[in-house]
């Protein structure tokens, strides 16, 4: 009958949409899963604060630093955590391994930012410099996540880098935070 051959034409249908639905969920989670990012905590042994990074970024972690770059190398970021009486050691040490890595730093383009974010006091100084592939962005920012920890950054990056990543770089900036005890 007629009727049959409909009946059996909508549950083929039915049959196939449900594997395209099935198909498409699937991969739809895939997407989202690939999109997420994972978030790091410095120290490792009692941490005093977390940090994400996006997923594609190259991140390095260790037990009291996390050394991070973009996919495509353009930036990068090393994050110490010190005692507050060892922050001065920790700027000198950023400034021997920009010297290291033949950066130089343009003294004369300072800029000292203070702010809050997240509960931490922060201070960020930034420069223009240069480096084996020319201009570069610098910032040596400090960031009060206790009483007596602070987070030393390192920020290098290209000056077409640093546009390029803009979104993610305020999202990373975003989501530091102290760890409650």
């Amino acid at each position: 009958m007629w009727w049959q051959r409909i009946c059996y034409a909508l549950r083929a249908f039915v049959k196939s949409m449900k594997k395209l639905l099935l198909t498409t969920a699937l991969a739809i989670t895939s997407l989202a899963a690939s999109a997420l990012a994972e978030t790091y905590k410095l120290p490792k042994e009692e941490p005093a604060a977390s940090i994400t990074f996006p997923d594609k970024w190259e991140v390095e972690a260790e037990e009291e630093s996390i050394n991070a770059s973009s996919e495509d190398e353009e930036i990068y970021i090393n994050i110490e955590i010190h005692d507050a009486e060892s922050i001065e050691g920790a700027i000198e040490e950023t400034f021997g391994y920009l010297k290291k890595n033949k950066v130089s730093v343009n003294k004369d383009s300072e800029k000292k930012t203070e702010f809050e974010s997240n509960g931490m006091q922060v201070v960020d100084f930034s420069w223009d410099g240069e480096d084996k592939d020319g201009p570069c962005k610098i910032s040596v920012t400090i960031a009060g996540v206790s009483d007596d920890k602070a987070l030393v950054f390192l920020f290098w990056a290209s000056p077409e880098g640093e546009k390029k990543h803009e979104k993610e770089l305020g999202e990373i900036a975003a989501s530091i935070k102290p760890v409650k005890k």
